[in-house]
């Protein structure tokens, strides 16, 4: 006898019925994101996720009360509290060799992978790149994904160097360094207070460089503007060179997404890799790599050594259905409303103490100038007015992406996700921090 049958015995009809409808408003969204593994308009409940997680879950060889495990990787934990922050899934994901492939003792989180995969892909699709074939979210963070990738192309494609359009940030130029690449930096110059890519210097370079690929990048802090992602696309498929952009918190941006949308139509790009937790609100430890070449994301896949932690794409898949694409598509709207604000306010700052506002295009971020002023230190007061994220960066020194940049500056960010309260405060203090 199965459940329905035995509520018809316990239950009057239109009881029964109700308490159907009831049931299956709870469990219809998450039937329905493991029916089309999409990305969902509307947002799904915490208690719809955590079904779905334990629905999952409870798949996996740790769950049977009755099997016998005898392995030395039997996800075994130590307390109840470990299988909470894991979602459940102790197995990890992958095998060795290929991180996206079926376990056997774990079904569910090879189903939660999966799934996961497809509804970023498909989220990536509907905010901008419609033309990404597959997608893959790395349980590693920005940097370690861009070394996984060129990996990948030295493995596959005999890739000796990166031709790296200068961007004053160590996860980058660690990760090529890992992938045991030697670094060709593209020179950088100044146009008006921006600084950008010499592209006339990267494409010379290319015409001579073999054995290479080229590092762009599309978001980074002012004066740094976005590298002409198109233009580069075009160079790229000329000279048969790998092209990976690094669109670090660039989802955000319907602007920047068309734009790169544009250059995978114009040339050639192998990958994009962009941060889960910049675009999506989750922890720090995972990525989203698409690819308009499936071939390409499965010898990513396949360049992964060994299983892998499942918690950061179980926290990703959980902050996509969390999100939904309508309530997404309100904090980017929001994240645009807070940008201007925060340009506003640091115009009517830099006004009062005889500084401006660099006039530099970025999607969540503005630097003021400190000139003739100590920045370091009012970094540190900042600091200790608990004012988190400000970047300090002093005249000539490296985060400018270039040597001769002429001012000292401090940048602030609205990225999404933030409140407009955050930028007020944080504003607000930097007036007291200058003034000291």
């Amino acid at each position: 006898m199965d459940a329905e049958d035995q509520l018809k015995d316990l239950l009057p009809a239109g009881m029964k019925e109700r308490g159907r409808i009831t049931l299956d408003a709870l469990l219809a969204p998450a039937k329905d994101i493991l029916h089309r593994r999409v990305f969902p308009n509307q947002s799904l409940s915490d208690d719809q996720i955590s079904l779905l997680l334990k629905l999952l879950s409870s798949m996996d060889t740790d769950k049977d009360p009755k099997a016998a495990r005898v392995g030395e990787r039997e996800g075994r934990i130590a307390t109840p509290l470990l299988n909470e922050l894991s979602g459940g899934f102790n197995h990890g994901i992958g095998r060795s060799g290929h991180v996206t492939a079926p376990q056997p003792k774990a079904p569910g989180a090879s189903l939660m992978q999966q799934v996961t995969n497809s509804v970023a892909l498909d989220a990536i699709r509907k905010l901008g790149l419609r033309n990404v074939k597959a997608g893959l979210v790395t349980p590693l963070s920005t940097g370690m994904s861009i070394t996984l990738i060129l990996a990948m192309l030295r493995r596959e494609e005999g890739i000796r160097r990166v031709l790296y359009p200068r961007v004053d940030h160590k996860s980058p130029i660690r990760g090529i360094a890992l992938a045991g690449l030697e670094i060709v930096e593209v020179p950088t110059m100044i146009d008006g207070d921006s600084v950008q890519a010499d592209m006339s210097s990267l494409e010379a370079m290319l015409a001579r460089e073999k054995e290479a690929a080229v590092l762009a990048t599309t978001t980074f802090f002012p004066p740094r503007i976005s590298d002409p992602v198109k233009e580069i696309a075009k160079l790229c498929e000329g000279a048969d060179t790998p092209l990976v952009i690094n669109n670090a918190y660039g989802v955000q941006s319907a602007k920047l997404m068309s734009t790169l949308s544009s250059a995978i139509d114009a040339g050639r790009v192998d990958a994009i890799v962009q941060s889960t937790d910049k675009n999506f609100m989750t922890p720090v430890g995972a990525s989203i790599v698409v690819s308009p070449n499936e071939k390409k994301l499965e010898s990513i896949a396949e360049t992964y050594a060994g299983r892998a932690s499942a918690a950061p794409v179980v926290q990703t898949f959980v902050a996509l259905l969390s999100l939904g694409l309508e309530r997404y598509n309100k904090l980017q709207e929001t994240q645009k409303e807070n940008k201007d604000t925060l340009h506003a306010s640091l115009s009517d700052l830099a006004d009062s103490i005889d500084q401006r506002v660099l006039d530099v295009d970025n999607i969540v971020a503005c630097a003021i100038t400190m000139d003739d002023l100590d920045v370091r230190e009012i970094g540190a007061r900042l600091y200790n007015l608990r004012v988190t994220g400000p970047r300090a960066v002093v005249k000539g020194e490296f985060g400018s992406c270039i040597d001769a940049y002429p001012h000292s500056y401090l940048v602030m960010n609205a990225a999404i996700g933030a409140a407009k309260t955050d930028i007020e405060m944080a504003t607000a203090k930097l007036y007291k921090a200058v003034k000291g």
